[in-house]
């Protein structure tokens, strides 16, 4: 086999990123945008040591699960990896990623639920980050192509945009933007010469608000007022940024964002609890699949009869608001000090400052003193894409609360980081959640009880 073979292809599984694989006298093929049960002609893109990559030229036999994508570009960029599959059979392939995966790093047959699905499955993104870019003489917007940094334009000034995932309102600001940067003819940031003002535009929906922030490779942007005027006059309720990024860097924003117009931080409730969202503030990106996790994780901490709870990656506190009320007590441990001010002025606004305990410093560190001092604990664990430091594994086991949630939106880091839980703990339940309908990506829920000898 060699680049450039065509082949006739049976797909007969999914591969981790939700392309179909193919097997031909036991060497795999990996084809994106195939279905278990299609047959194919494909043309081979690469060969390596134990695979190779084909292309799909023709779908011969289609599946009955395979839809038409609502979008002219949705096997072009990154955005929409399963816009072609029927949702629930969505459902079906995050499900088994997230048994896979664990199954595989673990070598167990681990039970685990039926994805819970997104309430709603176009327009659920709240916020956007858009790398902005000339095409044909034109401003536009777009998303990088899959494990590339060639950017795939969706949107450009007077032209029909894609707004499956983030919806018609924030596609709205996008518009406006493109036309600002071009009537007022901006320069646009060139990453090979590092030359050019406009960046990114990072776009938040908060409620009914927006918080808007241009990423430029300067300290201002000039006639930012006609741009807050044009969205005034279209209806919108907002706070506009600008953040300065002057480093050669794949980091989007800068290390601030300066205020331009509007409120400081707009504010927000879930579940009973307010905060204050700022351009840099973490939230997930699906509101009301987040709502639908963090009630779980409300249950399994109101019915474990468990007094403390340790929050250990609490950010500025939203999660540890929520944990407030079924705990007697709540540890929110976090690295950054800022984060740590914010979270006990966010413990005041909720009224919760008697029962959040606010510690800031290193959780491998902080965790087990804690859990020694204060005893029987219920600890949640919601770490970044690359999962928890093995430090932090190793002081839960030393430890040994006698419950761990652990919220994760990779399956891989997951796996790895159960496998080393699992000799301390059994598996209780590992629920996963369509966070991000129509792409790849799923967030799972996982509990952990202490093993009785232990």
């Amino acid at each position: 086999m060699k680049k450039g073979d065509k082949l006739t292809l049976d797909i007969s599984s999914v591969g981790m990123n939700g392309e179909g694989v193919a097997r031909i006298d036991g060497f795999v093929v990996f084809v994106p945008q195939t279905l278990v049960g299609e047959k194919v002609t494909a043309c081979v893109t690469s060969v390596k040591k134990s695979f190779a990559t084909a292309r799909v030229v023709k779908v011969v036999s289609p599946s009955e699960d395979r839809v038409a994508p609502q979008c002219r570009i949705c096997f072009k960029c990154g955005g929409c990896e399963m816009l072609h599959i029927k949702y629930q059979r969505q459902l079906e392939i995050k499900r088994a990623h997230v048994k896979n995966c664990i199954d595989r790093e673990c070598g167990i047959d681990c039970r685990v639920d039926e994805t819970v699905p997104s309430p709603e499955v176009y327009g659920y993104r709240n916020k956007i980050q858009l790398p902005i870019t000339i095409r044909g003489g034109k401003v536009a917007g777009g998303y990088f192509e899959a494990g590339t940094h060639n950017m795939v334009p969706f949107c450009a000034q007077d032209e029909k945009s894609c707004c499956v995932l983030h919806g018609e309102d924030m596609q709205g600001i996008v518009d406006i933007f493109l036309r600002f940067v071009g009537e007022n003819k901006l320069t646009v940031y060139d990453e090979d010469s590092h030359s050019g003002l406009i960046r990114h535009l990072v776009i938040r929906r908060v409620g009914g608000k927006y918080s808007i922030c241009v990423v430029v490779n300067g300290e201002s942007l000039p006639e930012y007022k006609r741009f807050a005027k044009a969205l005034q006059n279209d209806g919108y309720d907002f706070s506009l940024y600008i953040s300065p990024n002057l480093k050669r860097t794949n980091v989007i924003m800068g290390e601030k964002a300066v205020l331009l117009c509007g409120d400081e931080a707009l504010q927000a409730e879930t579940l009973g609890i307010k905060y204050s969202v700022s351009p840099k503030s973490f939230m997930q990106v699906n509101d009301k699949v987040r709502d639908i996790i963090y009630r779980r994780v409300g249950d399994i901490i109101k019915n474990s009869n468990i007094d403390n709870v340790v929050d250990a990656y609490s950010g500025i506190g939203i999660m540890s608001n929520i944990f407030a009320k079924y705990a007697d007590k709540v540890y929110a441990i976090e690295i950054e000090e800022q984060a740590v001010k914010d979270g006990m002025e966010l413990a005041k606004v909720n009224g919760n400052q008697d029962k959040i305990i606010n510690i800031c410093g290193d959780c491998a560190e902080e965790l087990p003193k804690l859990i020694s001092r204060i005893g029987d604990a219920l600890a949640v664990l919601d770490p970044p894409r690359k999962g928890c430091d093995k430090s932090i594994i190793q002081s839960l086991l030393d430890a040994a609360p006698r419950r761990i949630v652990y919220i994760s939106c990779n399956p891989a880091t997951l796996a790895r980081d159960i496998k080393m839980l699992l000799s301390g703990y059994d598996l209780a339940s590992v629920t996963p959640y369509d966070m991000f309908p129509h792409t790849k990506h799923v967030e799972t829920l996982v509990c952990l009880d202490r093993k009785r000898d232990c």
